[in-house]
């Protein structure tokens, strides 16, 4: 992470919903530069490797290609358990 003391901590998001491990949250772009190409709105999942906990920021492009990956390779998607249902 860059030290910069113009870095701020919290996100800007579209609704208040709790954030959580696999959920996926809108956040605006807060610091969009004026006649930009960036989007306007992201799409953050906080994600786990190893152990690691980190986020992730899509564009809705992204997010629906992941999407549509997944629907049509289905036999890739690992299956959920029914407690992980029941607890998650």
């Amino acid at each position: 992470m860059p030290k910069s003391t113009n870095f701020k901590i919290m996100a800007n998001q579209i609704n208040d919903e709790k954030v959580k491990q696999g959920h996926i949250l809108q956040v605006w772009n807060t610091e969009k530069p004026k006649f930009s190409n960036a989007n306007t709105i992201y799409y953050v999942i906080h994600c786990e490797d190893g152990g690691k906990e980190f986020p992730i920021m899509l564009t809705k492009r992204e997010l629906d290609s992941a999407k549509y990956r997944a629907e049509r390779n289905p036999e890739d998607v690992p299956k959920r358990s029914f407690l992980t249902d029941i607890f998650d």
